[in-house]
């Protein structure tokens, strides 16, 4: 039995090596495995097209007393698991924030509903963007996950609009507006 531990021993070494090997893209590796036994040990790089990001998608209100966009927060809008990325406003946003109909509705939707919750400060209609928020390294300390503001990021966050509000319809809005 010591040979079987032995032979089991060296194959495990082998084996780690081949993966090590492979991370460090020896490219002779490749060619000298076949592609089943390939596929065991391109373990070192499961997602190499993963995204360095978050994607964080937030909105702004245009205030018809000020006369610009704040931040609002929609999570209450969206009431299934309101405060995770399982909120419907991020699954329309992931899904369809290059579909013009779904944005336009999106925006019909939350500004009658925030002002309707908040009738004291309406709003005319939203801009919708996404926060790109970089991953840390593995391995670097990261604190708990807690909600800020758009304004709280560093500026080397990039944001990006995908919808905003007509200016006609937001005055529009805001005329009708109690």
């Amino acid at each position: 039995m010591a040979w079987l531990r032995r032979t089991i021993g060296v194959i495990g070494v082998l084996y780690l090596l081949a993966v090590w090997l492979d991370a460090v893209r020896l490219t002779a590796l490749e060619r000298a495995l076949p592609p089943a036994a390939r596929q065991f040990v391109q373990v070192a790089e499961l997602f190499p097209t993963a995204s360095p990001f978050v994607i964080d998608w937030r909105a702004r209100g245009w205030s018809c007393a000020t006369r610009q966009f704040a931040e609002i927060d929609v999570r209450p809008l969206f009431a299934i698991r309101p405060n995770d990325k399982e909120s419907r406003f991020f699954r329309a946003m992931f899904f369809y924030h290059r579909e013009r109909r779904v944005l336009e509705a999106l925006d019909a939707y939350i500004t009658r509903e925030h002002n309707r919750l908040n009738p004291a400060d309406p709003i005319g209609g939203v801009l919708l963007l996404s926060l790109r928020i970089p991953i840390p390294p593995p391995g670097s300390a990261e604190a708990r996950f807690r909600r800020q503001s758009i304004d709280d990021y560093p500026a080397t966050v990039e944001r990006r609009a995908w919808y905003t509000t007509s200016p006609d319809e937001r005055q529009a809005r805001c005329v009708e507006a109690p």
